[in-house]
């Protein structure tokens, strides 16, 4: 999608974004390999956005359209974010115009997300199709829950989702989507959830703000019982209010992939997503030197103060 905001010197600026392409670019610019799947038109809107994913080594597929690019508004002074996809191209794909079996063919994770299933019944069906081909050949699932009001209910979404948790790997819920579903957001809650689920991994992650600075930790409950940051938190003062979840999710994937323990994927995750809100735009171009130096730190991280 492309979106519409002011940049910190007042200047109207067009970036791209979005959950699934967030997520891509953030882990091709750790170096793992990423294809991302997606519809849009042939003209220079999908320019602005496939050109910077390009430029982060994602491979793409691109399913040609006639209908425009998504796009979205951020309005900083109320921390909104006003929506315009209802006829984007991507919300006018059809059942069968992606060839998921080959598209993921040979891929470790599909990352998807609870935005898609409400995007219409086309795009749902390639949400579920993608699924199913992912559990059929062995590729686990991160499913982002990412629930949108403008698009649907809460029980709108969970109708969709709840029938397919067996495929998921990983779930990642917010806050609000914990007290929803348990009537608390504590991280216990995740650890009777999962394994009602029987998910090897559900994750939920917090943000605290205080006098401008927001404090990010994050937890997941997973086979050996429950890991947290809350006392390794990471604080900083964003200045992108959007792209810190994608970011978190990029980052604990990446972890996984590199073997690393659920304390430290969470760890990983937290300080990508801080890293990512330090500079404008949904992506934060975040490369393995600058997390891996950040990642050092010992305890809770202050990325104002610490070096």
């Amino acid at each position: 999608m492309l979106r519409q905001s002011q940049d910190e010197s007042g200047e109207r600026q067009i970036t791209p974004g979005g959950a699934e392409y967030n997520v891509a670019c953030a882990l091709a610019n750790l170096g793992t390999s990423v294809k991302w799947v997606t519809s849009l038109p042939v003209d220079e809107s999908a320019d602005l956005i496939t050109l910077p994913a390009i430029e982060s080594g994602v491979q793409l597929t691109i399913i040609a359209s006639e209908h425009p690019v998504g796009e979205y508004e951020v309005v900083k002074e109320d921390k909104t974010v006003s929506y315009n996809r209802a006829n984007s191209a991507f919300s006018n794909l059809k059942s069968g115009d992606i060839e998921w079996r080959q598209e993921i063919s040979g891929a470790r994770w599909l990352v998807t997300s609870g935005i898609t299933p409400l995007l219409g019944e086309g795009p749902k069906a390639n949400w579920a199709t993608s699924m199913t081909f992912a559990e059929l050949d062995g590729t686990l699932v991160a499913l982002d829950l990412n629930h949108r009001p403008a698009l649907g209910t809460f029980e709108e979404l969970w109708n969709e989702v709840e029938p397919r948790l067996r495929q998921v790997h990983l779930l990642v819920l917010s806050p609000e989507n914990l007290l929803t579903l348990t009537g608390q957001s504590s991280p216990e809650m995740l650890v009777a959830l999962r394994a009602k689920w029987n998910i090897p991994y559900l994750a939920c992650t917090w943000k605290e703000e205080l006098h401008g600075v927001q404090v990010r930790w994050s937890a997941v409950a997973h086979s050996r019982g429950i890991s947290t940051t809350r006392e390794k938190s990471v604080s900083h003062t964003p200045v992108e209010p959007l792209g810190g979840g994608d970011a978190w999710l990029a980052g604990f994937i990446n972890g996984l992939l590199e073997g690393l323990n659920p304390n430290d994927c969470c760890r990983r995750g937290d300080v990508l997503a801080a890293l990512t809100q330090q500079t404008f735009g949904d992506l934060g171009n975040v490369e393995r030197e600058e997390l891996s130096r950040w990642e050092s730190i010992e305890g809770a991280v202050d990325l104002l103060q610490d070096g």
